[in-house]
């Protein structure tokens, strides 16, 4: 982290910033060799409405093979910092989970980065509710797919049904969902047991009707485990999100995040 500091020394003393951070895998103890520094830079936003665009997203590359970049400079409005608190995407919730700050002089970065990394109960409830739903109708809908036939119609509906079940695993564990190309270490970081894990993988790897019906019992017996109990009253479920206000404005505002 001492490089990504010495790194942001250039923007420390220029006009208008209000702070400096780092997420990604240079946070996480799984950063490797292709890993960069994500670094980002909030303005005042009439600091940085004057910046040229050539300056507000810098990338530098190592001299490697393969070309992998090795760290990135971006550059967002404070305005528009503040906004990110009430995104529905993980992708600006997960990586506040471990941010570090790097420059905050006046205190203001810290206090949002707290309020993003956050995870009200009531979200985790309600999403933990609809990507649950989302898991179990790709599944049935693969079922029906794979006698139809059509291979990306059969893969589309199995990726679905993947990534609705890590992020029930992971707002299970109490967290945001990672974005995707660390899920795996990072469910294993949260504690998810490995053969659970293993199931998950060797389900998608070979998506048999029986396997898919073992993967939906071993995740029901981990959620058990967890405490959860939502995924026991499917018909409750189903008229929560299809006859409840809260629940469609749960599916719209969640499903397919």
């Amino acid at each position: 982290m001492e490089r990504a500091r010495e790194l942001s020394r250039p923007y420390m003393n220029r006009e208008g910033v209000v702070g400096i951070y780092v997420v990604g895998s240079a946070t996480r103890p799984h950063r490797d060799d292709l890993s960069d520094y994500d670094i980002e830079v909030v303005l005042e936003d009439p600091a940085y409405a004057q910046t040229p665009d050539a300056e507000r997203q810098v990338f530098a590359y190592k001299d490697s093979e393969p070309k992998v970049v090795d760290y990135e400079f971006y550059l967002r409005p404070w305005s528009e910092f503040l906004a990110l608190v009430s995104s529905a995407q993980d992708l600006f919730h997960y990586p506040y989970q471990h941010a570090v700050i790097l420059h905050d002089p006046d205190g203001r970065i810290a206090s949002i980065v707290r309020r993003l990394a956050e995870l009200p109960e009531e979200i985790r409830h309600d999403r933990l509710r609809v990507h649950y739903l989302e898991f179990r109708f790709a599944l049935g809908r693969a079922r029906k797919t794979e006698r139809r036939g059509g291979d990306l119609n059969l893969r589309l509906l199995r990726g679905d049904a993947a990534s609705a079940l890590v992020k029930v695993l992971f707002l299970a564990a109490q967290s945001w969902p990672a974005t995707h190309h660390w899920v795996g270490q990072e469910l294993r970081l949260l504690g998810v047991p490995e053969t659970l894990l293993e199931n998950v993988e060797s389900t998608f790897r070979d998506p048999s009707q029986e396997r898919t019906r073992g993967l939906v019992d071993a995740v029901g017996a981990w959620l058990d485990e967890r405490g959860e109990t939502f995924h026991h009253h499917t018909d409750a479920l189903i008229t929560w999100a299809f006859h409840r206000s809260e629940g469609k404005g749960a599916f719209e505002r969640w499903a397919g995040r």
